[in-house]
């Protein structure tokens, strides 16, 4: 970007994190008013009862809601931050919640890396001028960064860490008890250009077994906003839904349903793994292999995804024999938990003080 470009730029956000500042919701009202929006959206799907907890996976696009149909599948509408990515999955809104900075207010001098990343290759978002660093789950996936680019990166554990449930305490405890033991299903599942597949009812058939043999007596499969609306599940099943990676508040829904739920059952080596370990779930891993299409890939970008995927299978066996070894137990390992530790930073989670110094480049570790 030319330097005056690139400089208007700056001060254009300088400007709009000084007016947010001084003049609160009136500063952004437009950011305000999509917070609001996606939380009505949210929390009518967690409020009905029965529950069935699927929030759509529509976009707040110019005060009002719109597919997500036809639009880029990695773009989100807002504009609270700088970089497009820190949107995804609401990282920034948890970030500043848990912090007690203002939810719409000074832009991140932070590259947020919301996904899990496994092998060294594996990309994420150059760093602009502005960057002071980025933030990530685990330390060894920091030292990656730090390597690559020569810039701070810090580990601050799981994301779930700074969610916070929908429901309240009392809500939640009615839901467990009306619900009875409770089996959470997550599958692995497209993203961006990358398509994956697998066969579904090899993944019925393992979850009833799970659900048999350890006791389960409810099923929540929570569906990826990409998966089909309608899927053949059983009837006596709940569907979930987080909606749009862009909802602000799709991290919250997902530390319901884990609050709600006794264990995680899945065939991917994804992000909700290090969640559920965090939250003491107990993990079962199943047999559905996942096939991934990177044909819509630039040549460079799929030598890359090729990598990724070859080192989550090879972690994806290493899990399976640690679950098979933790037969009986209700909660992670220490062998599990050395496992996943270097990649979602299990031990690096962060109070609200200690991000908070950090946010404003006060760091204490």
């Amino acid at each position: 970007m030319p330097f005056l470009a690139s400089l208007r730029q700056d001060l254009g956000w300088w400007r709009r994190g000084w007016r947010r500042e001084r003049l609160g919701v009136s500063g952004d009202p437009l950011e305000w008013e999509a917070l609001a929006a996606y939380r009505g959206l949210t929390h009518q799907a967690f409020r009905h009862r029965p529950f069935r907890p699927e929030v759509s996976a529509d976009l707040w696009v110019k005060r009002s809601f719109r597919s997500a149909q036809g639009l880029k599948p990695f773009f989100s509408p807002a504009a609270r931050e700088r970089d497009n990515a820190s949107h995804h999955y609401g990282h920034d809104i948890q970030l500043k919640r848990h912090a007690g900075l203002p939810l719409v207010g000074r832009p991140l001098p932070f590259l947020l890396e919301h996904g899990l990343k496994v092998s060294r290759e594996a990309s994420f978002e150059a760093p602009r001028p502005w960057v002071r660093g980025y933030l990530c789950m685990g330390p060894l996936r920091a030292q990656w960064l730090r390597e690559r680019h020569g810039l701070p990166a810090h580990a601050i554990g799981p994301w779930i860490h700074y969610a916070q449930p929908l429901l309240a305490a009392e809500e939640l405890a009615g839901l467990r008890d009306s619900l009875g033991p409770l089996l959470l299903v997550v599958l692995a599942h497209s993203w961006d250009q990358v398509e994956r597949r697998m066969d579904l009812e090899a993944c019925l058939q393992a979850v009833q077994r799970l659900q048999a043999d350890h006791g389960y007596r409810q099923v929540i499969w929570l569906r990826h906003w990409q998966d089909p609306a309608v899927l053949p599940l059983p009837p006596a099943w709940i569907v979930a839904c987080n909606g749009h990676r862009s909802n602000p508040w799709f991290l919250d829904g997902l530390r319901t349903l884990l609050e709600l739920s006794d264990g995680l059952a899945s065939n991917a080596f994804g992000t909700h793994l290090g969640y559920g370990a965090l939250l003491g779930k107990r993990l079962h891993w199943f047999e559905a292999a996942a096939e991934e299409d990177r044909s819509r890939l630039t040549a460079q970008q799929a030598a890359r995804e090729a990598i990724e995927w070859r080192e989550r299978q090879r972690l994806s066996r290493e899990l399976q024999q640690l679950l098979q070894n933790d037969t009986g137990r209700s909660s992670p390992s220490p062998a599990l938990h050395a496992l996943l530790d270097p990649y979602w930073g299990l031990e690096r989670t962060h109070s609200g003080e200690e991000l908070a110094r950090l946010l404003r480049g006060r760091p204490d570790r």
